[in-house]
């Protein structure tokens, strides 16, 4: 068998136990990384590690202590030299209907959580001899989505967020960029959609509002990751990639 782009090298997927987490987690580990799948979902977890030959732990993203203790094992196995941001929540409510517990939670993980698990990642990964954090942000990162207040910001804000990662850290060879994708056949979007009792349908309207007329899927969204991640990629940091089939450019 031919060693894949990430033979010898070791990664942490957050969120690795469902959606575009698992998806992610899998391709690495098919390109021969060490893959640990952290996630708060611990049975999930470990279900997918099972399945890719990869490593599980539980991780709560907004716990400090959790976010250093996957990249302690990180390193025992081998080094970090991967580090992906795929620990998401969404909660659909317009600014006037969000609740305060509601803001904080979806702020804690989709933001708070990248901070926690960036400040414990990259210096491992420097320590490793370099790599790249890659984050799954949103084309709602970008641009309004009425009903998605909490998560709009959370989004926008990690966008930032990478980007000063990448310029603090560029001279310790750790690169950060953002994946954005739009509504992808995984993940956040498809369980928004079951939660209409019609999912089916749901789905079928917004892919005929997507200028390539179809949703994103897991494949996009690996490729887009695992390029980002690997070494072709080595002059690229502090960028978003819109992986959103021409959604961005239309509405911007």
């Amino acid at each position: 068998m031919t060693p894949g782009r990430f033979a010898g090298r070791g990664a942490i997927v957050t969120g690795g136990a469902s959606g575009l987490g698992a998806a992610v987690a899998a391709a690495l580990a098919a390109e021969g990384a060490r893959v640990i799948v952290a996630d708060v979902d611990a049975a999930g977890a470990e279900r997918v590690a099972g399945e890719i030959g990869g490593r599980a732990l539980r991780v709560d993203v907004t716990s400090a202590a959790d976010a250093a203790a996957a990249v302690r094992a990180a390193e025992a196995d081998g080094g970090l030299h991967v580090l992906v941001l795929s620990a998401a929540v969404e909660i659909r409510a317009d600014l006037e209907a969000t609740s305060d517990d509601d803001w904080q939670r979806v702020l804690d993980v989709n933001l708070k959580g990248p901070f926690l698990c960036m400040r414990a990642g990259i210096p491992a990964i420097a320590r490793s001899g370099g790599g790249a954090v890659v984050a799954l942000g949103s084309t709602l990162g970008a641009i309004g989505q009425p009903g998605f207040a909490a998560y709009c910001a959370s989004k926008g804000a990690l966008v930032n967020l990478c980007k000063q990662a990448a310029i603090e850290h560029a001279a310790d060879g750790v690169r950060v960029n953002v994946v954005a994708p739009s509504a992808c056949d995984v993940g956040l979007f498809v369980r928004t959609a079951e939660r209409t009792g019609n999912a089916a349908a749901v789905m079928r309207q917004v892919a005929a509002n997507m200028p390539m007329r179809r949703l994103g899927t897991a494949r996009d969204v690996c490729d887009t990751v695992l390029f980002l991640a690997s070494d072709a990629a080595a002059y690229v940091s502090g960028t978003v990639v819109p992986l959103d089939g021409g959604l961005a450019a239309r509405r911007q």
